[in-house]
């Protein structure tokens, strides 16, 4: 099969299926300025797929419904400047789990 992906997608994508979807569309876009490459609504106007450019990588998100329940995620992301990533997220209410530190034997 020659071509087994679209172009500039990463061979794993992550998919993300949330409660409030744009809330969370809006804020990704705003911390990492990243880039929407695709988007499909409902008839209600809900998010029924998305896909939102980092970089290098696809994530792709969904909202929630009864048969596809929101499920908690973590994602690790790369950013050229953490604090100032960081300071974004927590200007725009995000909720802080860890800040920022350099771990022993972590050299990321």
């Amino acid at each position: 099969m020659e071509h087994f992906k679209p172009n500039n997608y990463n061979s794993l994508s992550p998919y993300l299926i949330v409660d409030e979807a744009e809330k969370l569309i809006t804020q990704l876009k705003a911390i990492f300025n990243c880039t929407e490459l695709r988007r499909m609504e409902r008839e209600n106007g809900k998010i029924a797929h998305l896909e939102l450019k980092f970089d290098d990588s696809v994530l792709m998100i969904s909202d929630s419904l009864d048969e596809y329940p929101s499920h908690q995620t973590m994602l690790h992301i790369y950013v050229p400047d953490v604090m100032e990533t960081f300071i974004k997220a927590k200007e725009l209410g995000c909720e802080i789990i860890e800040e920022p530190i350099k771990k022993e034997n972590d050299s990321d």
